[in-house]
């Protein structure tokens, strides 16, 4: 028998195997029934979220109103064509929340969750098994640029600031399928199946397994390092699947910060945070010159306050109010989703049952910004 293994990077890999792949003979993962049912009254169970990737969700969930046909378009030199995504879609950012959930539960020793059943989690997405495929394409060639700053000391010496730059996948997805009784592995060894044809090919393909390993930043937050992580309940993806997607993106955005929060409208809607300038103000060219007309202050500003009272009507929220004068939001939010350790200090979560912690990764990070 022979599989065929596909990276979202773009690479191939052929592996010959003379045994069939027994499903039963692998890990059974642990899909712990909370992470689908909000109203599961089960003993918690928590499990983390990365808040890099929560701020990245933030950020980026939203329509792709961009001219370009795939998210595997070989970039140009050209300062108009952009070589990072700029936008993904509410449910691919959920389907990697649920991936992190699932990773941690089920990971091996080479740090390696292998998916089974497409059909099984595509069912608790509420989606079919074609399209949770593309959101696995998508999480594995999305690439974010990640910056990191080292200060050397020397005695005697100014201290030297060496900022590192470098691209970071959310997530390494391998796809392994197998192949037909009349297919060759030369019949693959073709560059033809990248960009569009490479969704087609693997939408189309019986997938055996997914390989799935968050990338190496994401890890380090999960860790305690970088960013942190926050403590969140195993009902998380069933609550983001309930939410609007502007209310996701406030979900995601305000569990990355402290439960108390203070932020102006101009700077909620920038790139950095819930990137709604274009919606806000329209597109414009390198000229500056407006391609695409935007909804207004007034209409954004309105839709934003409906999506806060989405979350507090839905409980993730205690209150929220826009001050007119000031133009600043503030909020603050429950510990019934996110458990903040400034929520479990207050001890207003009493019966918990988190992961396995060191003194060392215990939330660590969490603070940092906001």
């Amino acid at each position: 028998m022979t599989h065929l293994k596909s990276c979202s990077a773009i690479t191939f890999n052929f592996m010959s195997d003379e045994t069939d792949t027994k499903t039963e003979a692998l890990k059974t993962p642990k899909m712990r029934k909370k992470f689908f049912n909000p109203n599961i009254k089960a003993p918690q169970q928590l499990h983390r979220q990365p808040r890099g990737y929560l701020k990245t969700s933030a950020s980026l969930v939203g329509k792709d109103t961009s001219q370009q046909k795939s998210l595997f378009d070989i970039p140009h030199f050209d300062t108009a064509i952009k070589p990072y995504k700029e936008t993904f879609t509410k449910m691919t950012a959920i389907t990697g929340n649920l991936l992190l959930a699932l990773w941690q539960a089920n990971k091996d020793d080479k740090n390696t969750y292998k998916i089974t059943n497409l059909s099984e989690i595509a069912g608790v997405l509420g989606t079919t098994t074609q399209e949770l495929k593309l959101y696995l394409i998508y999480l594995g060639g999305y690439q974010r640029p990640i910056t990191k700053l080292e200060i050397i000391k020397e005695a005697g010496k100014k201290d030297k600031r060496i900022l590192s730059i470098y691209s970071d996948k959310i997530s390494h997805i391998e796809f392994n399928t197998r192949l037909k009784d009349n297919e060759k592995e030369e019949d693959f060894n073709d560059d033809a199946r990248i960009g569009t044809g490479y969704l087609s090919f693997i939408k189309d393909r019986d997938i055996e397994s997914v390989d799935i390993m968050p990338s190496k930043s994401i890890q380090e937050e999960l860790e305690g390092q970088g960013l942190g992580n926050v403590l969140v309940d195993d009902s998380f993806v069933a609550f983001s699947l309930g939410l609007s997607d502007l209310a996701y993106k406030l979900f995601c955005f305000s569990g990355s910060n402290k439960p108390t929060f203070k932020i102006g409208f101009s700077k909620l809607i920038d790139k950095k945070y819930l990137s709604l300038n274009s919606q806000v103000y329209g597109t414009f060219n390198k000229a500056g010159i407006r391609t695409k007309k935007g909804a207004g202050k007034v209409r954004i500003l309105q839709t934003i306050k409906d999506a806060l009272t989405e979350l507090k009507d839905k409980g993730h929220l205690a209150k929220w109010q826009h001050d007119e004068q000031t133009d600043f939001f503030n909020w603050t939010y429950t510990d019934v989703v996110i458990k903040h350790k400034e929520l479990l200090k207050k001890g207003h979560t009493k019966a918990l049952n988190p992961p396995e912690q060191t003194k060392e990764t215990d939330q660590t990070g969490q603070d940092e910004t906001g």
